[in-house]
């Protein structure tokens, strides 16, 4: 009787945990029948990792004092139409679509349009270590920077290093490291960093029982500023096998930005913001926000996507880009797992005549995603997307070009823990000649890649099919 009892104890727990998934999760349905056939699977165990992996329902909670109340930033954004006016003056000799695109950003994202910027596009690990360590030579008060992983190795200490040298000389260096991203550095790496006088905060570590509600959430952005002048954002972490160091994975090709001017102030703001919710330090300070001193005009927003957003900033932009676009849709991402609106307005596109061209991942360094992403080609490849896998390394990049006009590059993939989950930060550009400087890599990337046909990728094996639908059913639960 004892047995039975609990046999009926636990059915009802888990027919319960059964009703609470659809419940919450009813608005997302590729979400709730991921979840569904787990449960239908491992019942009531699926229920738990529901609860402590998959809900999201107490993120408002959890990120209601998350931004400074009195930032500089905010205060701007108190008279949206003011700069709404001041952005529609900008886009005197725009097309009608980068208005729209700029609107959205700014309403979804409170990415205000920025005007006096210098942009430099730096293809690959070399090139973007080589000029931050450049600019980080120069600094002269202070330092942020903000990764998702970070080695203790080659490159990683050599960093550290010149941080310190920087801290010696009179600068404040602030690091804010994602604990589960930088789960391999040891206690005594971070303390090193603390005993030389940097300072630094891992973002949401694994405090138990803390753990339950925040595990899920992850801070993968790329982010240096240095004296609120230069601002680096893009794909790249720290660790050598983003210079090509790594035996094992061999050539990484990534994108990242150098910027200058005032789309530095909101990047700024972004690390601020990170910090206060980490620290509660708030820091006003106007050095922080130096007047910019460049002479370049590159209109560009910045978007800082995120749990903490009422909105789903990214998401949105990239389902806009996709929809307006006039031409040409070119799309270089490691991890593609869109949702079904996604798909659709990708098929959309090729399917009323658009070139629409997707790079993804040959050489997989996480096999999950990359056997999920192939669970979406072929009805895209009927729709006549080309779909190009690269093969000369581990592609890294994440890099939206429409039209030859517009452009986003960032830390955001085209899938759904970068729309949903993670905090993540892009650029969003108005500029033909940042457009043609991305679409040129872009092209020698499809040198090195190969391209997908439908009728081959179509007469895949059932075990291939199977392992693929089976990825794309955990996808939306990651």
């Amino acid at each position: 009787m004892t047995y039975i009892l609990l046999i009926i104890i636990l059915f009802a727990l888990s027919s319960l945990l059964a009703q609470l998934i659809i419940m919450i999760e009813s608005r997302k349905p590729n979400k709730l029948m991921s979840w569904l056939a787990l449960f239908a699977l491992c019942s009531f165990l699926s229920g738990l990792m529901y609860l402590i992996f998959g809900y999201t329902g107490h993120k408002r909670r959890l990120f209601k004092h998350k931004h400074q109340p009195q930032s500089p930033l905010n205060q701007i954004l108190q008279n949206k139409e003011k700069l709404i006016a001041k952005q529609n003056v900008f886009f005197d000799n725009y097309s009608a679509i980068s208005k729209r695109l700029a609107f959205l950003s700014l309403q979804s994202a409170n990415a205000p349009l920025t005007k006096r910027n210098s942009i430099r596009v730096l293809t690959n690990g070399k090139q973007k270590f080589d000029s931050l360590f450049e600019d980080l030579k120069k600094a002269k008060d202070h330092i942020h920077l903000e990764y998702y992983i970070f080695r203790d190795d080659e490159l990683g200490n050599a960093l550290i290093n010149l941080l310190i040298s920087k801290v010696k000389s009179g600068l404040q260096v602030r690091v804010i490291l994602d604990a589960l991203g930088c789960h391999t550095l040891s206690k005594a790496f971070i303390q090193k960093m603390r005993n030389a006088g940097i300072d630094v905060h891992l973002f949401f570590p694994f405090i138990f029982p803390q753990l339950f509600k925040t595990i899920n959430f992850r801070n993968h952005r790329k982010l240096v500023v240095i004296d609120g002048k230069v601002g680096y954002l893009g794909g790249l972490n720290i660790g050598n096998e983003y210079i090509s160091k790594d035996p094992k994975l061999g050539f990484w090709r990534d994108t990242h930005l150098r910027l200058e001017g005032e789309s530095v102030h909101k990047m700024q703001a972004t690390f601020l913001n990170d910090w206060y919710f980490l620290t509660q330090q708030e820091l006003y300070d106007r050095r922080f926000y130096p007047q910019p001193e460049v002479s370049e005009e590159i209109l560009t927003q910045i978007l800082a996507g995120g749990p903490d957003s009422l909105r789903e900033p990214i998401k949105e932009l990239f389902f806009t880009l996709v929809a307006t676009a006039q031409r040409e849709i070119l799309l270089t991402t490691p991890y593609f797992i869109p949702d079904e609106s996604m798909v659709m307005a990708l098929k959309s596109a090729a399917l009323s005549g658009l070139r629409v061209v997707i790079l993804v991942q040959g050489k997989p360094d996480h096999r999950l995603p990359y056997l999920a992403s192939a669970a979406y080609f072929e009805e895209l490849l009927k729709s006549g997307v080309e779909i190009y896998r690269y093969q000369k390394g581990i592609l890294h990049s994440k890099v939206l070009i429409i039209d030859q006009q517009v452009s986003i590059v960032g830390s955001a993939n085209f899938d759904i823990r970068s729309f949903q989950i993670d905090f993540e930060l892009s650029a969003l550009i108005y500029s033909s000649e940042i457009a043609e400087r991305l679409s040129s890599d872009f092209l020698q990337d499809l040198k090195d890649s190969i391209l997908l046909d439908y009728k081959e990728f179509s007469q895949r094996n059932l075990w291939q099919r199977m392992k693929e639908a089976n990825a794309a059913l955990l996808a939306p639960m990651l």
